[in-house]
């Protein structure tokens, strides 16, 4: 009967192993997005038609402000379809899909996709030199968000909190 107990143990152990808690890199990030573009698309269109901002997260479930439980539904299976943990959206069209996090509150690490025109507050991570955003999840810097140009007003963004 002890071998029960040991093969539960060395399940959970394997399964626990392969939960990274590390960023996806940006080729994964830009070839999930080109993957699923009419998916993203369908999501920005429906958002930018809302005449209210609105944040929908996962974890915790809530949503600001309220809306219909069905609405609710829907928006998380769209989330669902992408993979996304979270969504906040601006009028104006302005964007943001939540893909990764790491850490709390002033120690947070945040990779999204973002729909709408360059912010003047990130810095722009232009090619050459090819570097991936995850570069900048190190101590050099306190607080800072850099960003990478997927196609036309879509870009992958990196907020970094030390």
């Amino acid at each position: 009967m002890r071998f029960v107990p040991a093969l539960l143990f060395s399940i959970i152990a394997v399964a626990l192993a392969g939960c990274g808690d590390d960023a996806p890199s940006d080729k994964a990030m830009r070839d999930a997005f080109l993957d699923k573009r009419q998916a993203f698309e369908t999501l920005r269109t429906e958002l930018c038609r809302l005449r209210y901002d609105l944040t929908i997260s996962r974890d915790p479930a809530w949503t600001q402000p309220q809306i219909p439980a069905a609405d609710e539904k829907h928006y998380l299976a769209e989330m669902d379809a992408i993979g996304a943990h979270g969504i906040k959206y601006l009028r104006g069209c302005q964007l943001w899909i939540e893909m990764w996090s790491s850490g709390v509150d002033q120690n947070a690490n945040y990779k999204k996709y973002r729909y709408g025109p360059p912010l003047f507050r990130i810095i722009v991570v232009k090619e050459p030199p090819p570097k991936d955003l995850n570069t900048y999840l190190d101590t050099r810097v306190r607080i800072a968000s850099f960003e990478k140009n997927i196609d036309g007003d879509w870009w992958i963004e990196l907020d970094h909190w030390r």
